[in-house]
């Protein structure tokens, strides 16, 4: 039983040290899958500003996620330090399904309020004259990873 435990610890503080965000630095995008368009001389006004406004809607989004990666994060390093100090498995169990249900609950609000930002960005691109598209990619949340949906912008 303390082998497991040792184990365990060790393990989580592995994790926890290989654990690491791009939020802390505020020049680089915390999220590179996540697309921007440049403009062409070829554009028209109306289109540039459509590509502005895609560009706009994708920072928005990319600020949401760098948003709940560091809360997942944090999440993550409280569950991670509080399953270590607990040695009944059945408050480790209780924890862990608190966790599973706080970080699924964060993870759910993100897709929802990304995929309504993207309709919206997709909708006015698309009034605009523009051909878009919704891409996935995937992010890192704690130790999940899920699914967002930036644009993209296919022609003009």
């Amino acid at each position: 039983m303390f082998k497991k435990s040792i184990t365990a610890v060790i393990f989580s503080f592995i994790m926890i040290l290989s654990m690491g965000t791009g939020a802390f630095a505020s020049d680089i995008p915390v999220v590179d899958d996540v697309p921007f368009h440049n403009f062409e001389d070829s554009m028209t006004v109306e289109e540039k500003e459509a590509i502005a406004d895609v560009n706009k809607v994708n920072a928005k989004i990319e600020a949401e996620i760098a948003k709940n990666q560091e809360k997942a994060d944090k999440l993550y390093t409280q569950y991670t330090e509080k399953l270590a100090e607990e040695t009944d498995v059945n408050k480790q169990e209780k924890l862990t399904a608190k966790y599973e249900e706080q970080i699924t609950k964060l993870i759910t609000k993100l897709q929802e309020k990304a995929e309504n930002m993207t309709v919206k960005g997709m909708d006015r691109a698309t009034a605009a004259g523009l051909t878009v598209d919704m891409v996935y990619v995937d992010i890192q949340f704690g130790d999940r990873t899920a699914l967002i949906d930036p644009i993209i912008v296919v022609a003009w």
